[in-house]
C-alpha cells in the first residue's frame, strides 16, 4: 500500500513539525508533500526531506480558498498516479487510528476503494479548564475533549480522482464514505501559538480587502467573509459554547455510533457531497477521548 500525505502551508511551524512527525512514523518524510505557500526558508527547513514545493504569494485575492484547494486537488488526483491513497489535509488536521489493526496504513490496505474518498470521524478539539497543564505531554494528553464535528468529517482520504469543495469539506461529483475506524483531530483551538496564528490570519483580512479595493472592477464581500480570522474570538468563543451545551457520547467501545450520526448528516447539493454541520449544531455532541488513544500525538 503506498501512502502520500499532502498539505499546504503559511508560517504555522508549530503545526507543521507535528504533521510532520506525526505522518512521517507512517511513510517517512519523502512520503510527505508540503506546498510552502510564499517560499518561507523557515518551512523549508522544517520540511527538510519532505517534498516541498514553493507557491508564490505576491497578492491575496477575496478567492484564496477557492484557489488553494483547486491546487489541492489537482495535486491530490496527480498523485494517485503513483500512490494507492494520497491524504490530504489542513496542517492543523492530523489522522489517528482507533481500530484494531497495527496501524492506518494496515488499515486503508483492506479498505474497499469503491468510492473517491474516505472521511474519518471528525473531531474538533475543545480546549477546557484544566487542560494543558504538562507541557512536555502529548496533544490529547493535554486536550482530550473536543465535538464531534460535521465540518472535520472530511473526504481526505483519496482512492480516486476528486474535486474539493471550498475547504475540502466536500466533493464535487464524487461520493465518500465514513470510517469509524479513523478520526481526524482538528488541533485550531489548542495550539500554544494560536493569538499569534490569529494575529497574522487577520494579516490576510487586511491584504485581501486591500487587493480588491485596488482593482478597476471591485467585488462585493460577503459579510461573512474571512470571519474566522477577522473575529477569531467569537467563533471560538462559540465554539466553546456548542461542546458547554452538548451531549456525552461514551466512545470506549469505538466510533460506530458517532459514524452514524455524521452519516445521517451527509447531504447532496446538486453535485456536492458534504455533512452538514447544521444538523450537529441542533443537537451538538461531545465527546472525551479514551486513554489508550492519547498518546497517538
Amino acid at each position: 500500500m503506498r501512502i502520500a500525505f499532502l498539505t499546504m502551508v503559511w508560517r504555522d511551524y508549530w503545526l507543521l513539525e507535528k504533521w510532520i512527525a506525526h505522518n512521517s512514523r507512517l511513510v517517512g518524510r519523502r512520503g510527505l508533500y508540503v506546498l510552502n505557500h510564499g517560499g518561507d526558508p523557515e518551512v523549508d527547513r522544517i520540511a527538510e526531506g519532505c517534498n516541498v514545493l514553493h507557491v508564490p504569494r505576491d497578492e491575496v485575492t477575496i478567492d484564496l480558498t477557492r484557489l488553494r484547494w483547486n491546487l489541492l486537488g489537482g495535486i491530490t488526483s496527480g498523485l494517485l498516479s503513483f500512490y494507492d491513497r494520497v491524504i490530504c489535509t489542513d496542517v492543523d488536521e492530523l489522522l489517528v487510528y482507533v481500530g484494531d489493526k497495527p496501524d492506518l496504513v494496515a488499515h486503508l490496505a483492506q479498505a474497499p476503494g469503491d468510492e473517491a474518498a474516505i472521511s474519518p470521524v471528525g473531531l474538533n478539539l475543545i480546549p477546557t479548564p484544566g487542560d494543558g497543564a504538562d507541557s512536555a505531554a502529548c496533544v490529547l494528553q493535554n486536550h482530550p475533549h473536543a465535538l464531534l464535528s460535521a465540518r472535520y468529517t472530511k473526504p481526505c482520504i483519496v482512492c480516486r480522482p476528486v474535486e474539493y469543495t471550498v475547504g475540502g469539506h466536500g466533493l464535487i461529483g464524487g461520493t465518500f464514505r465514513i470510517d469509524p475506524e479513523i478520526v481526524l483531530v482538528h488541533l485550531h483551538y489548542v495550539t500554544p501559538d494560536y493569538a499569534q496564528r490569529m494575529a497574522a490570519r487577520q494579516e490576510i483580512v487586511a491584504q485581501s480587502r486591500a487587493h480588491n479595493a485596488a482593482q478597476e472592477e471591485t467585488q462585493e464581500m460577503p459579510a461573512r467573509f474571512w470571519a474566522n480570522w477577522a473575529r477569531p474570538s467569537k467563533i471560538r468563543n462559540k465554539e466553546l459554547a456548542i461542546h458547554a451545551r452538548a451531549r456525552d457520547l461514551d466512545v470506549r467501545d469505538g466510533f460506530g455510533a458517532a459514524a452514524d450520526l455524521l452519516r445521517a448528516a451527509v447531504t447532496h447539493r446538486g453535485r456536492r457531497s458534504l455533512v452538514e454541520p447544521d444538523r450537529l449544531n441542533d443537537d451538538p455532541v461531545r465527546i472525551t477521548l479514551p486513554d489508550r488513544w492519547r498518546s497517538a500525538l
